[in-house]
């Protein structure tokens, strides 16, 4: 399904290409549903998957509870011919069609790409924490504040350096690429996100 030079992914990348947890894709992995191989990333001996790899986690979670792992198995290694649109199986009995699960691959795949053009690390800035180029806000704090409830109208209004994309996007590339190790103490960590905080500054101010 590509060329001996195309790209590789982390499992938490996987996960997040084709919305499956982390678990299930090391679950794929060990049961050998899919290949993959062993490689480094930022350091890191990890696990990797080439885009067929890819490509068969995204069907199996459309698959999972519609055809038994024998059939999966067999729709998996018929991927190898990139050209096929529909792939038929036990005598073409079934039949699949790999159309809109490559749609869904290729966006998904536009928007990690995109992420990554958006965040940079630098030693320099906050000691290497990954940041929105061109700021010095962190992503995981927007990923943070968003999981607790903020909206992206009160992070802009917070952050006027931030766009409609960055915000969109950073949950996506926290679930991507996680921090590793045992957490750092972050400023915003149980912090109150920044709309209740106006709110109870209002208050306040109205007594």
């Amino acid at each position: 399904m590509q060329a001996s030079d195309s790209p590789l992914f982390t499992p938490s990348e996987a996960a997040v290409l084709t919305r499956l947890s982390v678990k299930a894709v090391n679950n794929a992995i060990d049961k050998k549903t899919v290949p993959a191989t062993s490689g480094r990333r930022a350091g890191h001996t990890t696990r990797l998957l080439d885009l067929r790899a890819l490509m068969s986690l995204a069907l199996e979670r459309r698959l999972a509870d519609r055809m038994v792992p024998g059939l999966r198995r067999e729709l998996f290694e018929a991927l190898t011919d990139a050209q096929r649109s529909t792939v038929s199986l036990e005598g073409g009995l079934i039949k699949v069609d790999l159309r809109e699960p490559r749609r869904e691959l290729a966006a998904a795949l536009r928007e990690l790409r995109r992420a990554r053009q958006l965040v940079v690390s630098d030693p320099e800035i906050l000691g290497g924490e990954p940041v929105f180029r061109g700021t010095r806000v962190p992503v995981q704090a927007i990923a943070s504040q968003l999981a607790e409830g903020e909206s992206e109208a009160g992070l802009r209004q917070a952050y006027p350096r931030l766009t409609s994309e960055m915000v969109r996007l950073a949950p996506l590339y926290v679930a991507a690429y996680p921090s590793r190790g045992r957490p750092r103490s972050q400023p915003w960590h149980g912090a109150v996100p920044v709309r209740r905080m106006r709110r109870r500054l209002a208050a306040t101010s109205a007594r």
